[in-house]
């Protein structure tokens, strides 16, 4: 075995840990780290809220398991485990949460992970142990079991693609599976992946603008609320968290059947009912008008797909291979827009708040509908353009000589 190459002084601390441990222990060392910094996330915020907040009897005693309980609760509700609130269930999951979850995953993969299947087992494996120990110890008292369980396996499914890309960032990977796929498919689904990019990318700038036009609401719920500068940096995350959940509820608004923010309303571009919601800031951001043009809004998804499908025209052609291609791409499409609603619908508290989100089947079937009518577009298109183009050389090309098919004379003796 070689001679391990000593430190330079210069050489970080990190990189000198890095260096010490053996390869397989460093995805080990990511996953248990990225587990603990993502609690960290919405645990300090509490910490400090509750710390800077008076005490409701006078007394200097600050409620630091209280504070605790709330941030366990929310990293659960955002790996997928249901917490329970004065009686009523909550189960709406704020996004942001698994994207941090993920970032961070990917960074300290890139640091400490080597390039081994074992050293990526490990990682997906200590994320998840910790889940699952963040999980029971958020769990209810008599049944911990169900919620550290459902935070493992979501936890090993946050952590697998997300330590995965940190090794690929850090040494570079290749799938030889991937080599067996064939080109049609690989085409469909990068463009499929690309119009879904696409819509939750217009969904988020379209959310935003809702969200300027609602400042003045924002502003009113926010002061009636009267929190302190603490308080209301943590309510402040809290909201940050879900703002992902949000924009897919605008991919449902954008597509057209829309969603519910409680029992009675319903958000979409052709009608709006609201209902009374609670004192959140962020809910000031949902859409208040709707019909005139804003029942157009679903034609921006086919102008989406006919962007996608003209970008990646020269990749997929205009064959059948391309019309394989086609439906690799709606088959994706339609499996990202049942995923997105489905992790964006829930419960956010009792009576009316109990159904939020949109439903995953309306949302698919007039999304894929649309995004093929978007790509049958372009294919019409360049088909029209090829007939015409090959009638107009037909037409200007010379007429070609008929070929001389007499028998040769017999030579002159």
């Amino acid at each position: 075995m070689d001679a391990m190459p000593a430190a330079t002084p210069r050489q970080p601390r990190l990189d000198r840990l890095r260096a010490a441990l053996p390869g397989w222990l460093g995805g080990a060392l990511a996953g248990a780290q990225s587990a603990a910094l993502s609690y960290l996330v919405v645990l300090a915020p509490a910490l400090a809220a509750v710390a800077g907040a008076p005490s409701l009897d006078g007394s200097a005693a600050v409620d630091w398991p209280g504070a605790a309980t709330v941030a366990t609760a929310v990293w659960l509700l955002g790996h997928g485990v249901p917490v329970t609130f004065g009686g009523a269930t909550v189960s709406l999951v704020p996004l942001g949460m698994p994207l941090v979850s993920f970032a961070i995953l990917v960074a300290l993969a890139r640091r400490f992970a080597s390039k081994t299947w074992t050293s990526w087992a490990l990682g997906v494996t200590a994320f998840a142990a910790g889940a699952a120990l963040i999980g029971w110890l958020g769990g209810p008292a008599g049944d911990r079991a169900p919620s550290a369980t459902r935070a493992a396996l979501v936890g090993a499914v946050i952590a697998a693609p997300a330590v995965a890309t940190g090794i690929w960032r850090a040494h570079g990977a290749r799938l030889q599976l991937l080599d067996r796929i064939p080109g049609e498919v690989r085409a469909g689904m990068r463009l499929g992946l690309g119009t879904l990019a696409g819509l939750v990318a217009t969904a988020a700038a379209l959310g935003g603008a809702w969200a300027v036009l609602g400042m003045d609401r924002i502003a009113t719920i926010a002061s009636s609320l009267h929190m302190d500068p603490l308080g209301a940096g943590a309510l402040a995350l809290g909201e940050t968290l879900y703002v992902p959940t949000m924009v897919c509820w605008m991919v449902a608004w954008l597509v057209g059947p829309g969603f519910i923010v409680g029992t009675g309303s319903l958000y979409a571009p052709d009608v709006v009912t609201p209902d009374t919601l609670p004192a959140v800031p962020l809910l000031g951001a949902l859409p208040t008008a709707a019909g005139g043009w804003w029942a157009w809004a679903p034609l921006v998804v086919v102008a989406l797909a006919v962007l996608a499908r003209a970008g990646l025209h020269r990749r997929i052609g205009s064959d059948w291979a391309s019309a394989r291609a086609t439906g690799v791409a709606i088959a994706v499409v339609a499996v990202g827009l049942v995923t997105l609603m489905a992790v964006s619908s829930g419960s956010a508290g009792p009576g009316r708040l109990g159904e939020v989100g949109a439903e995953p089947v309306p949302v698919m079937l007039i999304g894929t509908a649309l995004v093929g009518a978007g790509y049958g577009l372009v294919a019409g298109a360049v088909a029209g353009w090829r007939w015409a183009r090959g009638r107009l050389r037909g037409d200007d090309a010379p007429v070609a000589p008929a070929p001389d098919v007499r028998e040769p004379s017999a030579p002159a003796r």
